[in-house]
């Protein structure tokens, strides 16, 4: 297929059945599915947010096009990436703050797009390179910070592809559970919403590092990139969250490698997560011994392991 810019390929991503992290003698119990967001431009599910949140600011006239203007988001990488393949497309400089024990990976690869990048300080917390952001944002009001954890282009960008894609590829089947770390929460709420108006019986679960608690606005510090950023997102619908999975960074770690090994799939650690936590919802489902049919859960990879490799060593 011919496309005019790599900005027409974001979405469609494939769901992959999981065949080796569950136990073979569950086979016919539970099955985990697995939404690959990895196969979008720049590796990841914020790419669909990225040009979402540009294009909404084009359409309230934010932004022009081609006009050099400058592009200012806080970000742990994945939205960075985003916005930076968005930008050179589009026409804009870009330049992002990211917490300085993020993934060196990520902002080698972000500078290669062009990107410019200043780090925070993390010891200053969850939300350091938000803070610093601001700060940036009130020394140059002519730079446009798109906002991702207050900007309603967010979700809705999973509302109107993310979840009708979901919706597709399910019209035959139940879906018990979704289960998803909350970063910004943007995807939890956009599919989340769509999901229990179409499927009203799916448990909606949130994944948080262990020691968070994050319906509660308690945050602990932690090494699961992306998840519990110290604050609860003005984009994120808790009402639609029923219950939330605590994981550890040894647990989201090790899935993260078993995902590579034993499934073919190379997946950052905040996918790990997930999976782990859907391995704890199989743990509970089967206490309970009250299984009428076979129970789907669905989850999604946001990233590639590409940009965690020091973490294999």
């Amino acid at each position: 297929m011919i496309y005019n810019s790599i900005l027409e390929t974001i979405g469609q991503t494939p769901v992959i059945k999981l065949q080796k992290i569950i136990d073979k003698s569950l086979d016919s119990k539970f099955a985990i599915y697995i939404k690959n967001e990895t196969f979008n431009p720049g590796g990841s599910h914020k790419t669909r947010i990225a040009f979402n949140m540009i294009k909404d600011a084009e359409k309230q006239g934010i932004l022009k096009p081609n006009t050099g203007q400058t592009i200012l988001e806080p970000t742990g990488g994945n939205t960075g990436m985003g916005i930076a393949i968005a930008a050179a497309i589009l026409g804009y400089n870009v330049i992002l703050v990211i917490p300085d024990n993020y993934s060196s990976q990520k902002q080698k690869s972000l500078k290669a797009l062009g990107a410019k990048i200043i780090l925070s300080d993390s010891r200053k917390g969850g939300n350091s390179h938000g803070e610093l952001a601001m700060e940036i944002q009130i020394e140059n009001p002519e730079y446009v910070m798109l906002n991702q954890g207050q900007n309603p282009a967010n979700p809705e960008i999973h509302r109107l592809t993310t979840a009708p894609e979901i919706l597709e590829d399910f019209q035959n089947e139940t879906i018990d559970y979704f289960i998803a770390s909350i970063g910004t929460g943007g995807h939890i709420t956009g599919i989340g919403e769509i999901l229990k108006k179409e499927k009203p019986k799916v448990t909606i679960i949130g994944v948080q590092p262990d020691g968070c608690e994050l319906l509660e606005n308690k945050f602990f510090p932690h090494n699961i990139q992306g998840l519990a950023v110290g604050i609860i997102p003005k984009v994120l619908n808790v009402n639609i969250i029923d219950r939330m999975i605590s994981v550890t960074f040894e647990e989201s770690l090790q899935m993260m490698k078993n995902l590579s090994v034993k499934e073919g799939l190379s997946v950052g650690i905040s996918s790990g997560a997930n999976v782990a936590a859907a391995l704890k919802v199989v743990e509970e489902v089967q206490q309970k011994k009250q299984l009428h049919h076979k129970v789907n859960i669905l989850t999604m990879a946001y990233d590639s392991a590409i940009d965690y490799l020091d973490l294999f060593d």
